[in-house]
């Protein structure tokens, strides 16, 4: 499937289809993946059967044409099946038990910006467009992030289910950014607050509940419908940064205090604490919060280019507290069980089904904008870039 030139992909009928193209499109970047954690966990004595069993539960908590897409990748590739179901559904809790400092893994990861389109300056590389709907940065924060692939991940429109373009973890099921076909532009942070007392099977992971806004709504208002239709202590922690053509917004989702806080200005960020309410906060969330505060507070206007230079940003690092986020000298290389750092970086506006992406630290890797529906280059879509810059 590595083919050197970019390529489309075609109309599929169901999620079924969908994931099993997708499967063998990702088969080498999954299966290196699988068989290396398999020997990380073979050499230092992990007993996954906890972890299997959080996993399980994860997936029952999927929607059905979720469950249907992860059985179908999961009988495509070629790998030890637990391993693959941790991979996909408890990949923080195995790099805690991975990690060689014994951290817990979590998801203290993620950097966001919205700039609504008053003070975005227009694109630099078309003169003749631009910014029309709001402009929404992610840096995608992970822990393992070695033996988690990247790539371009597109899905078309199946049913009445609206197809969307990411960039997120090669062989998963979840979705923590994204666009759709309406111009529906979808981010999350990550907040650690959730109820301990809701059965894992019935609680909605935040990948699921992303994917499902991408999938089933086509504005920030139906997105919101669609919302305030689940319980919020159903719900895990975030904030969800969404945006379409007219309208962009940061939501607080507090599953504990069963609250969302709204906020709507001209320009807003997020790393993974609340702002508007009670929530965990870290040295690094706060460092990088203040420090993204900043940038915005001595700009007077931005833009794509703009947000690509925060992205980068190295001040407080580069290591855990920066923007842009490295291996701290301890970190376990090259894998980084122990530590979340940059895997990839968005850059999306609100009523255009683009995503100008980088995979890895921004401020190494090259900017590639890719279309739904459009040519994407066969090394993004099958994570074979990730694997050669690793």
């Amino acid at each position: 499937m590595d083919q050197a030139g970019p390529e489309t992909i075609a109309q599929v009928d169901t999620f079924t289809q969908q994931a099993r193209r997708r499967a063998k499109t990702e088969r080498t970047a999954v299966e290196w993946a699988i068989d290396e954690l398999g020997s990380e966990i073979t050499i230092q004595g992990i007993d996954v059967d906890p972890l299997l069993k959080k996993a399980e539960q994860s997936r029952e908590s999927l929607p059905d044409r979720h469950r249907r897409a992860y059985d179908a990748m999961a009988e495509t590739f070629d790998v030890d099946r637990d391993i693959y179901e941790v991979y996909v559904f408890a990949y923080p809790e195995l790099c805690g038990a991975l990690s060689n400092d014994g951290s817990e893994g979590g998801g203290d990861g993620c950097a966001n910006v919205l700039v609504e389109p008053s003070i975005a300056t227009s694109d630099a590389s078309r003169p003749d467009a631009p910014a029309t709907g709001p402009l929404v940065l992610k840096n995608r924060d992970i822990t393992g992030r070695g033996l988690r692939p990247k790539s371009i991940i597109e899905q078309p429109p199946i049913d009445d289910y609206y197809g969307f373009l990411s960039v997120d973890s090669c062989g998963t099921v979840s979705i923590f950014k994204g666009v759709n076909d309406r111009g529906l532009v979808v981010a999350n942070t990550n907040i650690d607050r959730e109820q301990d007392d809701v059965d894992r099977e019935l609680q909605i992971r935040n990948g699921t509940i992303v994917r499902r806004i991408l999938e089933e709504c086509a504005t920030v208002t139906e997105a919101r419908t669609l919302l305030e239709s689940i319980p919020t202590w159903r719900l895990m922690g975030q904030t969800l940064f969404l945006a379409d053509e007219d309208d962009g917004m940061i939501l607080e989702i507090d599953p504990i205090a069963e609250e969302t806080a709204v906020e709507a200005g001209s320009v807003a960020t997020r790393t993974n604490h609340f702002v508007l309410s009670e929530s965990p906060t870290t040295e690094s969330s706060t460092a990088r919060l203040n420090r993204l505060s900043s940038l915005l507070d001595d700009a007077d206007r931005i833009g794509r280019d703009e947000l690509w230079r925060f992205a980068r940003d190295h001040v407080n690092g580069p290591g855990d507290d920066s923007i842009c986020r490295h291996p701290e000298p301890e970190t376990d290389e090259p894998n980084g069980f122990g530590q979340l750092t940059t895997a990839s970086s968005a850059v999306f506006e609100g009523g255009s089904p683009e995503i100008e992406v980088t995979i890895g630290n921004p401020c190494t890797a090259d900017r590639v904008r890719c279309s739904l529906g459009g040519e994407v280059p066969s090394d993004l879509r099958t994570g074979r870039q990730w694997l050669d810059r690793r």
